[in-house]
């Protein structure tokens, strides 16, 4: 017979490989006075089945080692308080003998101005330990039937909320109606498949996993996304788009020895998307999503910060995206996530026939939003403007729309690219962007001049 602190034994079992019964009871807890109680029934029950002389019993005691005694004050007011109903203290006093708690009424300098017992539990109830598990205790014996159901009233205040705040549950409101289903992935995931992914942050080791496809915690949510992605074209779904909000973990490299104050964590808004553009239908198209779906549901959401125009996506690489379809996306300089196309070697180790699209990014800088300022519409009349451009294949749109931009003055109010044209009658190495220019002024109407 032996007892065994539960913190000092916890995990031990596990880290051995072991399942055992000794293990099982040890880490929940047992009777700290009760082993020489269990030797000696032990030695009755062997003398009454197979008789014999028992021997000297040997006891090994680290004091040290041994829990307290617990004293818990318990208050008469407390118990009316937390169960809303006066139970006078000679009920308490019965439920306490019968229970087993040693007892007795707290007397400072002999004058009682509350009824207080100061409460010893039995070494065999060690999940007594605070206040509130005397009171359930007497609420148990006492009779739940016999406690009033009230309804709670408490005074409730606004909390102030700053309207530059962007919600995240405006974000997913977002995604949602533009088609879009969320999940909740572990935050543990296989360390093969994120080390493929991100090549960049050293993941932090489990020391103790669940299984060895849950050994790292995630770097980026792609992992856990990409597995939900493949369990969902496994069963016949022909148009999967996933997205996730949560945290992301990484250390330092390098590091001897890893602590909390370590460890960085950043939450982030990703996701995947496969498979038909539309849902099947006579009316639909059978085509599938490209770059330019998942990138305007992405630009849907940076709008919702009342200032998409800081938010530039250009041309960029990661080590998880197709070269010639991943772009980064930057807010005044500063890199903020990715969108893109997923790199075709770890597409076909997914053994995946729809392309996949991924998009990540901080949700920190999405968050917080500007407000919008009113402004009078124009009682003049708007003109519109179309030109044509041709350009080498190496300009962007975005180049042009910032070199317009740059020249025209305030009655400029609307840009769009609404055609890009190469073929026929153009050099191969160059190509033709259309815009359409809306100008309007506030205090005259504008002609051709």
């Amino acid at each position: 017979s032996a007892f065994f602190s539960p913190t000092a034994i916890a995990g031990r079992a596990r880290s051995y490989g072991m399942s055992t019964d000794a293990a099982h009871r040890f880490e929940r807890g047992v009777d700290w006075q009760g082993q020489a109680r269990a030797i000696e029934r032990a030695t009755e029950l062997l003398l009454k089945i197979s008789g014999g002389e028992p021997g000297p019993t040997v006891v090994t005691i680290d004091e040290a080692n041994l829990p307290a005694m617990k004293v818990i004050e318990l208050r008469a007011s407390r118990i009316s308080l937390v169960l809303g109903v006066d139970i006078s203290t000679d009920i308490v006093d019965e439920i306490l003998n019968r229970l087993g708690f040693a007892n007795r009424v707290l007397d400072q300098n002999n004058e009682i101005t509350e009824h207080i017992w100061e409460v010893s539990a039995p070494s065999h109830r060690f999940d007594i330990a605070i206040e509130a598990d005397l009171i359930e205790e007497i609420s148990r014996v006492y009779g739940y039937n016999n406690l009033p159901v009230r309804t709670p009233r408490a005074s409730l205040s606004m909390l102030p909320r700053s309207e530059t705040d962007l919600s995240l549950n405006r974000i997913r409101h977002q995604l949602v109606s533009r088609g879009w289903f969320e999940a909740i992935t572990y935050s543990f995931v296989d360390a093969g498949l994120q080390g493929q992914l991100d090549t960049t942050q050293e993941p932090i080791e489990l020391a103790n996993p669940l299984s060895s496809d849950m050994s790292v915690m995630r770097t980026t949510i792609w992992t856990g996304l990409l597995n939900s992605l493949i369990y969902n074209l496994n069963r016949q779904q022909d148009q999967v788009r996933l997205f996730e909000t949560g945290l992301c973990f990484s250390q330092a490299p390098n590091q001897s020895s890893l602590t909390f104050d370590d460890i960085d964590q950043v939450r982030k808004l990703a996701g995947v998307a496969c498979g038909r553009r539309e849902s099947e239908n006579w009316v639909n198209s059978s085509e599938v999503i490209d770059f330019f779906d998942i990138k305007g549901d992405l630009e849907s959401v940076l709008a919702l910060s009342g200032e998409p125009e800081a938010f530039v996506i250009s041309a960029d690489k990661h080590p998880a995206l197709h070269p010639g379809q991943s772009a980064s996306i930057e807010k005044y300089g500063e890199n903020v996530g990715f969108i893109g196309l997923l790199d075709p070697r770890i597409h076909q180790s997914l053994d995946i026939r729809y392309p996949i699209f991924l998009f990540e990014i901080k949700t920190d800088i999405i968050i917080s939003k500007s407000l919008a300022e009113h402004t009078p519409m124009s009682r003049f009349p708007e003109v519109r403007r179309d030109i044509a451009i041709i350009v080498d294949q190496k300009i962007t749109a975005k180049d042009v729309r910032s070199c317009i931009n740059s020249a025209a003055d305030d009655s400029l109010q609307n840009l769009k690219l609404f055609d890009v044209y190469r073929g026929k009658g153009i050099d191969p190495n160059r190509k033709s962007l259309a815009l359409g220019l809306t100008f309007t002024h506030s205090s005259r109407t504008l002609t051709d001049d």
